[in-house]
C-alpha cells in the first residue's frame, strides 16, 4: 500500500515546475543517500517517490481538497467488511492473483446492496483511491453483478501508479490491473467501465496523463476492444501509443496460462511516424488485396439516397464546402454531420461564430435531430412543435456526441488557437469530427494573405491525416455572376472561393450547395443541388455528380423522394444499429452460470 508524505514537510528549492528531493520515507534505509528519488511536479501539486521499495505519495493541500469537488465524499468507514473471505481469496487465487497484490491494490470484501439483486449481499470491492482520498467504490457480486457508489468520482482505476511513471499500461478491466501488477507491471491502470469510453474520467484523469512519453494499450483482444484500442490511441494521439494482442482474451487469461510477460513483450506500434517499412504496411495491403478497395462513409439514411456513388469520405481528410449566402450550406452541413455521427458512432466539434449564441445554435440541430419544429409556429403557421421530452431526449443522445468550440475570454480566434483547441478536444472528449464555420470567422496572420491561406490549408489537411479525422470547413465565394435573362447565379466551385485557388487544389474533397428557387416561367420547382466539386479518390464519389434534396422548412432537414423525414434520428429504421458494447461485465469476461461462487 501507498505511503503519503505532508506536502508541508517537505523542503523545496522550488515553487514551480518540477524537481527531485530525497525522500523522506525511505532515505534512513538507502545506502545511497545522495539519490533523490523523490519526483515532484508543482504545476499540479503532487510528487512520488522513484525507489522500488518506496513509492510514497504526497499531494498539496489545495490539490487534495479538489479531488472531490462536485463528486460524493466517501467515507470508508460506513462499509461492513466481510470477515469470512477465504472462498473468495482463494478463487482469485485461481486466477493467478495473491493474497499481497489484492493488499497492495485496496481490494476488500464487504457486504452491500446490489441493485440487480435487490438485497445485500458479499461482493469483491474494486477501491479507487485518487491520492489517499477514497473516491469511488466498485463492488462485484458472486454471481458478477455489478454496482458503484452513486455520484462518484469517474477516473481511471489505479490512478496513482502513474505518478512520475514513464510509460503506462492501459487495460479494460479491474482483474486485469491485478494481473499485471502481479507480474511485475505496476504502472496499469484500468479504464473504470469496461469497453465504455466516456469523457468525465478522461478529464479528471488528464493532469495525472499529459506528461506520460509513452502508453502501453493492453485491452481486450476481442471485437470491442479492438474499438476501445483505437478510441483510447485516438485521445491520447497515436504516437505516444503501442498495444499488445494476448493470447488469451486478456492479461489475466495470459497471467493464468503463463504467457503474460511474453505478450507483453511484442507491443507493436502504431504507423505514426512518417516512415513505414512494408511490413508496416503489410496488414494494410493485405486488406486490400484481400477486400478489395478501402471503406468509405456516408450517411446511410433513405434521405440520402444516390448520396453514396456521388460523393463519399475517408478518416483523415478535409472537405470544403462552399455555397452563395443563404443557400443553405451551412444548414446542409449539420444535417449531413448529424447523420455520420449516428451512422458510424462519431463525435462532433463545431467552431461556428456565425450561428451564436450557442443554446440558439441547439434550436437548429435539435430540431435536425428530432425531426420536429423547435418553434411553436414557422412564418405566423402552427408546425408541429418538438415536446420538452424530446428535448430531453435529444440531451441525452447528443450530450457525449455534439461539442460547440467557443473563443473565451481573452483569447483571439486565431488558427493556432483553433488547432490546438481541438487537439485538447481529442483527449478530452474523443471528438473524430470537426466542422468550422466559416474559414473567414477565423483571424489569419498578418502577411502575404494567398501564402496565409496555404500555410492554413496545409495545416488543416496535416491535423486531418495525422489525427484520422474528418474536417469540415465552410467557406463563402467570392459574388457570383448572374445571367442576364433569367437572374440565376452561377454555381459556385471551389476555384471561386474568396481567397485563394488553394481552396481546391488543398483540399481533399469539395462540394457545392446550390439552391434553385420556384420560377414557374422557367419550370423550376424549388430544390437544392449537392455537387460533387472533388473527391481525392475516384471511388469516393463521382466529380461534378449531383444529388437533388428537398428541403423541409419545419425540421430543417433535407430529403430526397418524397417522404419527408420526421422521426428522429435515433430511430431512423433504415440504418442497422452498430453493436452494442456488453455493460454487463465491467472487468472483461461474459456472466457464466458456472462461474456462480458462494462467498
Amino acid at each position: 500500500m501507498n505511503r503519503f508524505i505532508n506536502w508541508e514537510s517537505l523542503q523545496f528549492k522550488k515553487a514551480s515546475g518540477k524537481e527531485k528531493l530525497r525522500c523522506p520515507e525511505c532515505d534512513t534505509t538507502r545506502t545511497d543517500k545522495k539519490d533523490k528519488s523523490l519526483f515532484v511536479n508543482h504545476k499540479e501539486g503532487y510528487g512520488k517517490c522513484q525507489y522500488s521499495g518506496c513509492g510514497a505519495l504526497t499531494f498539496r493541500d489545495d490539490n487534495e481538497k479538489s479531488i472531490i469537488d462536485k463528486y460524493t465524499d466517501i467515507n470508508p468507514d460506513v462499509f461492513k467488511s466481510v470477515l469470512k473471505n477465504e472462498k473468495t481469496i482463494n478463487y482469485i487465487s485461481t486466477r493467478g492473483i495473491s493474497k499481497n497484490t489484492l493488499d497492495a491494490m485496496y481490494v476488500s470484501f464487504e457486504r452491500y446492496y446490489q441493485p440487480a439483486l435487490s438485497k445485500e449481499v458479499d461482493n469483491i470491492v474494486f477501491n479507487y483511491y485518487e491520492g489517499s482520498k477514497l473516491v469511488n467504490k466498485k463492488f462485484r457480486s458472486a454471481g458478477k453483478k455489478f454496482t458503484q457508489i452513486s455520484g462518484s468520482k469517474p477516473i481511471f482505476y489505479n490512478i496513482n501508479s502513474v505518478i512520475g511513471q514513464d510509460t503506462v499500461y492501459i487495460v479494460e478491466g479491474e482483474f486485469d490491473v491485478l494481473a499485471m501488477y502481479e507480474a511485475g507491471y505496476k504502472n496499469t491502470i484500468s479504464v473504470p467501465n469496461g469497453g465504455n469510453d466516456n469523457d468525465d474520467y478522461w478529464i479528471n484523469s488528464e493532469k495525472y496523463l499529459k506528461d506520460i512519453k509513452r502508453f502501453i494499450i493492453a485491452v481486450d483482444n476481442d471485437t470491442v476492444g479492438d474499438i476501445l484500442k483505437d478510441k483510447i490511441a485516438h485521445r491520447l494521439g497515436k504516437h505516444r501509443c503501442s498495444y499488445i494482442t494476448f493470447d488469451g482474451k486478456d492479461a489475466n487469461d495470459d497471467l493464468i496460462s503463463g504467457c503474460l510477460n511474453k505478450s507483453i513483450s511484442n507491443p507493436v506500434s502504431f504507423p505514426v511516424s512518417g516512415t513505414f517499412k512494408v511490413s508496416d504496411l503489410y496488414g494494410n495491403i493485405m486488406d486490400l488485396y484481400n477486400n478489395g478497395l478501402p471503406k468509405t462513409i456516408y450517411p446511410k439514411s433513405k434521405y440520402f439516397k444516390g448520396m453514396k456513388e456521388v460523393f463519399s469520405l475517408m478518416m483523415g481528410q478535409l472537405t470544403v464546402i462552399t455555397g452563395i449566402p443563404s443557400h443553405g450550406k451551412s444548414t446542409f452541413t449539420d444535417w449531413y454531420v448529424l447523420n455520420l455521427i449516428k451512422d458510424y458512432d462519431l463525435k462532433a466539434s463545431w467552431y461556428s461564430p456565425e450561428h451564436s449564441p450557442m443554446g440558439l445554435y441547439h434550436s437548429s440541430l435539435s430540431q435536425k435531430v428530432i425531426g420536429k419544429s423547435f418553434w411553436s409556429n414557422l412564418n405566423g403557421k402552427a408546425v408541429n412543435r418538438m415536446t420538452e421530452g424530446d428535448l430531453s431526449k435529444y440531451k441525452e443522445w447528443a450530450n457525449e456526441k455534439i461539442y460547440l468550440t467557443d473563443c473565451g475570454d481573452g483569447d483571439s480566434p486565431t488558427w493556432d488557437w483553433l488547432l490546438n483547441k481541438f487537439k485538447e478536444q481529442l483527449y478530452s472528449f474523443g471528438i473524430n469530427v470537426f466542422v468550422i464555420d466559416a474559414f473567414n470567422k477565423v483571424l489569419l496572420p498578418k502577411g502575404n494573405k494567398l501564402e496565409e491561406i496555404n500555410i492554413v490549408l496545409t495545416k488543416l489537411t496535416h491535423f486531418a491525416q495525422s489525427n484520422n479525422v474528418l474536417v469540415f470547413l465552410v467557406a463563402h465565394p467570392t459574388k457570383m455572376k448572374a445571367d442576364e435573362k433569367t437572374k440565376i447565379y452561377d454555381v459556385p466551385t471551389l476555384y471561386d472561393v474568396s481567397g485563394s485557388a488553394d481552396f481546391r487544389n488543398q483540399t481533399h474533397n469539395g462540394f457545392t450547395v446550390y439552391r434553385f428557387f420556384d420560377n414557374d416561367e422557367l419550370g423550376i420547382e424549388e430544390h437544392t443541388e449537392f455537387i460533387n466539386q472533388k473527391t481525392k479518390y475516384s471511388f469516393q464519389g463521382e466529380i461534378n455528380g449531383n444529388v437533388s434534396f428537398k428541403y423541409c422548412a419545419e425540421n430543417g432537414r433535407f430529403y430526397t423522394g418524397n417522404e419527408e423525414p420526421l422521426l428522429p434520428l435515433w430511430e431512423d429504421e433504415d440504418v442497422k444499429e452498430l453493436p452494442k458494447i456488453n455493460t454487463n461485465d465491467a472487468f472483461g469476461g461474459e456472466y457464466n452460470i458456472n462461474d456462480e461462487l458462494e462467498f
